[in-house]
């Protein structure tokens, strides 16, 4: 039996990559795939059957526009819900409800109890299910395994999706005419009832004991509906729109087959049968599609090509069916709808959407599958009740507007092959610095050739960006050219493209790439050893114990980082390894060493090493770097507390916002924590746990996250009173806004605090008129009066006034691009600021139609302003304004924002020796700024020596 084990675990360990301390939750996550694949394949034959034969198909197409509200409905509820709600609880939730509910439908077969809603009910929740339950696996095991572990083990873990699917379709043919429905509806629930304490036990094994940060590293964002990012991309809204038409004729393929099928075989009992057998028959068909031709196909007849099979394919099933109405026709489009989808179409797809960034692809992905294809739905519903009840024709005619869809969808694959061949070579040309691509390298005829020519004669920039995107999907046409990069000439394209092929699960290069671990370059070592920690199967234990010790230093690091990254999760491996006594033993050599390079470059790679291990206990020595007097130790310091995601390290990394040498390092560790720092961030900014310098880049961090949560917290920001800090909120708002136009700004809550921004900027304006007609005064009455620091302080304090002015303003311009589009507002700007006379006008004019009244009103006098040489009071006196005293001005000043400001006045006032100023001057001395409270004791002891 142990041998049986054992050779069980190597079988997987070489065909899966499946390490150990893995196999007991791959298996687990394997089998609880399989078991909600089996249930949805037992019971939507069987609900199917009962629906047609109690309905027929001619309600299908109402059952199929509810479906889509139901799912537009549940999708915005459960978005919003898994952004407040554990997700454990959720899924738990969701499994015992969907049980109860075939509890519930099984009573009802019993008792004979089946009413038109009561099966319209179960006709929709089966539709739901099968996204549900879905779409929560695939979150759950994004939250079990990292970005490494996942591109492993997911073709694994979807092998039991598989076969679940074909097992569930094949019992449901096999036993339905035997046991009948209601007793496939008993084996479904059981089957449901076991994945409860499978999914607790894989919870409390692999993610209760993970941070918050970590567990959203793992996630997308979901809860935001980025239709703005689709429209505002051609690229992106032909995949949508491709997405969507296929979503609509499959609908129509299906009502076809249901209508045709229901008329064949009136039989609840053996319809579902005969459902079941097709359903898992088609699946065996799709994977043998994709084992043995998409890649050769996809390959050689390039994407453009490979794309059309599904849609030609479908093109000569609905001619057939057309032509022979009979069961046999639709089966044979409804085969070739199933088998060519999720094989030859969906590689095609995947190559077209390379030009498009990882994350926005992320965050679109959710919304096309669920929103686009619900909408989809609904239509197709639509179209149905129109030929089939409208226009009273026979299903035959469906076939007629499948064939007139199938038009547009053709057209839309010739329009988003242009697209993708101009954001391919926007991207190349992008990636470096602007080379234009040759014509060759963007050919019309092989997207694949495409890529192949740039991988061959691209620039190195160019050569890395497609390296990254095409490590999303190991395309075989691509290898050998990936595999030729070896031998480029420069280190980091060597280091990435075995990184590239570490993918390639199913090509052997380790007798090529064990020469790389004595390559000159450190990065293509560590990229060596984590190819071959992957693909060298029963031999990596040895090589990795040969080279942890070898006598070349660098080699032993590199060895010992990549098992680091490699074993970060995995503690089963950390042990077999001696991990924690390896990097101890790293430790105590790099603090023995007494050559200063030789220290420097290893305890480089030991904070490298430190950051990837997760190993809490040696956290202590980062924190110690940071102290260090070596500004890159103490930046690499930074960067390994990043990438360990640890709580504690966010207080430091938040100060190290304050040093210009270390900002953006700081920066991007918090970065990396996600989206979960921003309560940490905005409560130390709130508690002013910091110096003003950490806390004015706060927003900086806060922009990176694209997150309602994000923009609330920026706006927040803006009520903080440090008026650098403000501004900085504003901008990253305005970043923000311009990168993920998807997110909502509230324009009443945006067009409230320009307002404001109007009134402190009239504020100002009256103040710095009070102070220059001060100046002037002073100025006529001779320098006998007049004191050199005075006047220094005075001019000081205009001059400050005066760029507080100018960035009154472009916080008033940077709210507006919040509420009207970014580029006008930013050319009203720049006409606003422009030294031509013509231009500022053209700006006035055209804010003057643009802005709504209440914004108008406020704003254009404050423009107007702008364009004069100098302030009078006929200015401040049409503008409302009072014509305030010294004593005014400075109570004024002193209860805004700035602080620069306040020191201003109050250095100003110690100067003046005046002693009417002592009461402005004392409520300050108490001031929670130590800055101001500073000077406001100085300016009072000034004003007690008189």
């Amino acid at each position: 039996m142990p041998y049986i084990k054992e050779a069980l675990k190597a079988l997987l360990k070489r065909v899966f990559g499946i390490r150990d301390g893995e196999y007991r939750t791959a298996i687990l996550m394997q089998f609880n795939i399989f078991l909600l694949i089996a249930t949805l394949l037992i019971v939507k034959p069987t609900v199917n059957a009962l629906f047609l034969a109690r309905f027929g198909a001619e309600r299908l197409p109402e059952a199929f526009i509810l479906v889509a509200v139901t799912a537009l409905l549940i999708s915005t509820v459960y978005a919003r819900l898994i952004g407040k709600t554990r997700l454990n609880y959720i899924i738990e939730r969701t499994l015992l409800i969907s049980f109860a509910t075939l509890v519930l439908f099984l009573i009802l077969l019993r008792l004979n109890i089946l009413e038109g809603w009561v099966l319209y009910l179960f006709y929709i929740w089966v539709a739901i299910f099968a996204v549900l339950s879905s779409s929560q696996f695939w979150i759950l095991a994004n939250l079990v395994y990292n970005v490494r572990e996942a591109k492993r083990l997911f073709g694994f873990i979807g092998a039991g999706a598989i076969a679940g699917g074909i097992f569930g379709g094949y019992l449901t043919n096999l036993l339905a005419p035997v046991i009948g429905s209601e007793n496939l509806i008993f084996i479904s629930a059981t089957f449901l009832l076991l994945c409860i304490p499978i999914t607790r036990l894989i919870w409390k094994e692999n993610i209760s004991s993970l941070t918050v940060f970590r567990r959203r590293r793992r996630l997308r964002e979901y809860g935001e509906h980025p239709l703005k990012t689709i429209l505002s991309s051609r690229h992106l809204s032909y995949l949508a729109a491709i997405i969507g038409v296929s979503v609509i004729v499959a609908k129509l393929v299906d009502f076809q087959f249901s209508d045709i099928a229901h008329r064949a075989i009136t039989d609840a009992d053996e319809l579902a049968a005969f459902f079941g057998f097709w359903f898992s028959t088609i699946n065996l068909l799709s994977l043998a599609v994709q084992l043995f031709l998409t890649s050769r196909l996809v390959g050689t007849l390039g994407v453009g090509t490979s794309l059309l099979f599904l849609p030609f394919g479908i093109f000569l099933g609905a001619v057939t069916l057309f032509l022979f109405p009979e069961l046999w026709a639709a089966i044979v489009i409804k085969t070739a709808d199933g088998s060519l989808k999720q094989s030859i179409n969906k590689s095609a797809t995947e190559l077209l959407g390379l030009p498009i960034d990882m994350e926005i692809k992320s965050k679109t992905k959710t919304f096309i599958d669920v929103v686009v294809d619900s909408t989809a739905t609904g239509i197709a519903g639509f179209i149905l009740i129109f030929i089939v009840i409208s226009l009273d024709l026979s299903t035959r005619f469906v076939s007629a507007a499948i064939i007139l869809l199938i038009g547009i969808w053709i057209y839309l694959i010739y329009k988003v092959r242009r697209e993708y061949l101009r954001s391919f070579k926007f991207r190349m040309e992008e990636a470096s610095d602007g080379d234009r691509l040759s014509p060759e390298q963007v050919s019309i005829d092989s997207i694949v050739q495409g890529i192949e020519k740039v991988l061959v004669d691209g620039s190195e920039q160019q050569i890395l960006y497609l390296l990254k995107q095409v490590r999303e999907f190991s395309n075989d046409q691509l290898f050998d050219h990936i595999s030729e990069l070896l031998g480029h000439p420069s280190s980091t394209v060597r280091a990435e493209a075995i990184r590239t092929l570490y993918h390639f699960r199913n090509r052997d290069l380790v007798e090529r790439i064990k020469p790389f671990i004595n390559d000159p370059a450190y990065e293509v070592k560590k990229a060596s050893f984590e190819y071959l920690f992957e693909h060298a199967y029963e031999d990596a234990s040895d090589l990795l114990s040969i080279y942890l010790d070898h006598s070349d230093q660098e080699i032993a690091d590199a060895a010992l980082e990549s098992l680091a990254v490699e074993t970060r999760d995995n503690e089963t491996l950390k042990i077999k390894y001696d991990l924690k006594k390896r990097i101890r033993d790293l430790m105590d050599a790099v603090e023995g060493l007494s050559d200063t390079r030789a220290h420097k470059t290893r305890k480089l790679r030991l904070l490298d090493i430190l950051g990837n291990a997760n190993i809490p206990e040696y956290y202590p020595y980062i924190r110690s770097s940071f102290s260090e007097d070596d500004p890159e130790v103490v930046g690499r310091a930074v960067e390994s507390a990043g990438n360990s995601f640890n709580h504690d390290f966010l207080s430091s990394l938040i100060g190290f916002l304050a040093s210009d040498t270390l900002r953006p390092k700081a920066r991007s560790a918090l970065v990396k924590y996600g989206a979960p720092v921003i309560d940490p961030l905005v409560e130390a900014v709130v508690q002013r746990t910091y110096s003003m310098e950490a806390l004015r880049s706060v927003p900086s961090v806060i922009e990176h996250f694209d997150t309602q949560k994000a923009v609330a917290a920026l706006f927040n920001l803006l009520d903080e009173d440090d008026y650098l800090l403000q501004m900085k909120a504003v901008k990253s708002l305005n970043n923000l806004k311009s990168s993920h136009p998807e997110l909502r700004f509230n324009k009443k809550e945006v067009a409230r605090r320009i307002l404001e921004e109007g009134k402190v900027y009239l504020s100002t304006l009256s103040a710095m008129h009070t102070q220059i007609i001060l100046a002037y005064k002073r100025q006529k009455r001779g320098s006998e009066e007049e004191n050199t620091q005075l006047t220094e302080a005075r001019r000081n304090l205009i001059e400050l006034l005066e760029k507080r002015l100018d960035n009154d303003l472009e916080r008033i311009f940077g709210l507006l691009g919040l509420k009207y589009p970014p580029d006008d507002i930013g050319n009203a700007l720049e006409g606003i600021r422009s030294n031509k006379p013509e231009q500022r006008i053209n700006a006035i004019e055209f804010l003057d139609n643009l802005l709504e009244p209440d914004l108008k009103r406020v704003l254009i006098p404050i423009v107007e302003t702008t364009i004069l040489d100098a302030i009078s009071e006929e200015t401040l006196d049409s503008l409302n304004l009072e014509i305030l005293s010294e004593k005014e001005c400075f109570e004024l000043l002193l209860g805004g924002n700035d602080q620069r400001i306040k020191l201003a006045v109050l250095q100003l006032i110690a100067l003046l020796g005046d002693e009417k100023y002592m009461p402005v001057v004392k409520p300050y001395t108490e001031s929670d700024n130590p800055t101001i409270q500073s000077g406001a004791k100085e300016a009072l002891v000034k004003l007690s020596q008189i």
